[in-house]
């Protein structure tokens, strides 16, 4: 699996807010893996200063290899789709193609990212009251899938290098497919960034060796069948199939105490693995965005009352479908099944997508930390960017002095620069080499362990 943490960090963003057109809930967490490596995008109103249409636009950016690009992707991808000319005109199939591509061209003109060997995997929907529709584009293994009558419809399905449209674009682009990767490297075939399998010169971007072109599907929006839409990355989909998702919010839905941020952050619950111990399933990180498709005038209460009165049977709950997952695994008695993703580790805090640590909500939406623990201290949250959580370990411990006398580190010396040589950055090591090369080292291992789970 590559590097993991010898503790998952269990810190969750959350956003939510709703429109005249869909309500939200996003739940996002690092989980085992040593950084985070999604984004996303919610944006309820994408054109608030026109009254041309009402278009909801969501997101989820799956990165491997490094943050960079899937970072770049959930800062600038709705700037760059509103600047398309199909999406002025309203063409929004081809606006969706054009964003990618245009992605991929604004990446190139990065200093720093053009020569980033990282990529993400991009799943979006834009949703239009004046056209009535819902419009989906895919590129890589994430999906987004449409509850309908209590039914999963698929709006995307996964780019593998096995998929036989897959295989013949790669091998034609003078690529090749072996133990399932493309090179045997990448384990998708589609991808935003991604240079270096991109380099063919004497082709297209639809014919690259992994292309970021979508594939788009266009769905009528009917209001008496059509329910909600479910954006996740892999890591959600590793554990879960399409319809089980569907069911796990029927049944939080069900519930009738739960918002939708409350069942996304349930479902990540579920996925989480309780240990390192297994197959690798659920120690990738997760998003998910769970969008209700809102009747006219409906509120989001509303919405909730509409979709309980279809009093759909549902076959799993969240306690008994993490069971089932995780079926290897003896959960204590005397514990709940979510104990790993709810406790408190020794210690917590927030992290926004900047890499900044704060309780600032800077995209005026509801963002909640309450799992996190108010009072720790600043100073000692990161180092190397990376946070102390992917530090601890081997008895290392963080204490704080008596009398406010600040935060320090104890436990074995050696263990503990050892792992300080895998984050920190610049400066020379005991043994003459650069740390640069040394976490660079690391970030390949991690690439190596992001492919991995993508089996």
């Amino acid at each position: 699996m590559g590097q993991i943490l010898s503790n998952p960090v269990i810190d969750k963003e959350h956003h939510s807010g709703a429109d005249l057109l869909t309500a939200f809930g996003l739940c996002a967490m690092q989980g085992w893996r040593m950084s985070m490596e999604d984004s996303h995008i919610v944006e309820p109103n994408l054109q608030a200063e026109s009254d041309d249409d009402h278009i909801a636009f969501y997101s989820i950016f799956d990165g491997h290899g490094g943050a960079g690009v899937a970072q770049f992707a959930g800062e600038k991808v709705s700037g760059i789709l509103r600047r398309q000319e199909s999406f002025q005109k309203g063409n929004l199939t081809q606006a969706l193609i054009d964003t990618y591509l245009a992605t991929d061209e604004e990446l190139l003109k990065d200093p720093i990212l053009k020569n980033d060997h990282s990529g993400c995997t991009a799943t979006s929907i834009l949703i239009s009251k004046l056209q009535n529709a819902l419009i989906c584009s895919n590129s890589g293994d994430s999906r987004t899938v449409l509850s309908t009558k209590g039914y999963a419809k698929a709006l995307s399905y996964d780019h593998k290098p096995t998929l036989l449209s897959e295989k013949s674009r790669i091998i034609a682009a003078d690529g090749f497919v072996e133990m399932d990767r493309v090179n045997g490297n990448l384990a998708l075939s589609r991808a935003i960034g991604d240079f270096e399998f991109k380099s063919n010169e004497a082709l297209g971007p639809h014919e690259q060796v992994v292309t970021c072109v979508p594939d788009i599907m266009r769905h009528t929006l009917d209001f008496d069948a059509d329910e909600f839409v479910i954006l996740a990355c892999d890591g959600i989909w590793d554990c879960l199939t399409s319809q089980e998702c569907v069911d796990l919010v029927h049944y939080g839905i069900k519930q009738g105490d739960m918002s939708l941020n409350e069942i996304s952050s349930r479902i990540i619950d579920t996925c989480c693995s309780p240990t390192t111990e297994g197959t690798g399933i659920g120690c990738d990180n997760m998003s998910i965005t769970v969008v209700a498709l809102l009747r006219d005038s409906e509120t989001t209460e509303q919405w909730f009352d509409r979709i309980r009165a279809k009093n759909y049977d549902c076959p799993i709950s969240f306690e008994l479908k993490r069971k089932v997952i995780y079926s290897y695994y003896e959960f204590p008695a005397n514990e709940s099944v979510f104990e790993i993703t709810t406790k408190k580790p020794q210690e917590k805090f927030h992290q926004d997508a900047n890499g900044k640590y704060d309780d600032e909500d800077t995209d005026n939406m509801e963002v909640d930390d309450t799992d996190a623990d108010e009072n720790t201290s600043n100073s000692m949250k990161a180092l190397g960017g990376l946070p102390l959580e992917a530090l601890l370990g081997n008895g290392i411990q963080i204490n704080t002095g008596d009398n406010g006398g600040g935060a320090y580190l104890t436990g074995n010396l050696s263990d503990m620069l050892a792992s300080f040589r895998k984050v920190a950055a610049g400066g020379r090591l005991d043994n003459g080499e650069d740390a640069d090369d040394d976490h660079a080292d690391a970030e390949q291992d991690n690439t190596d362990e992001h492919d991995e789970t993508h089996n």
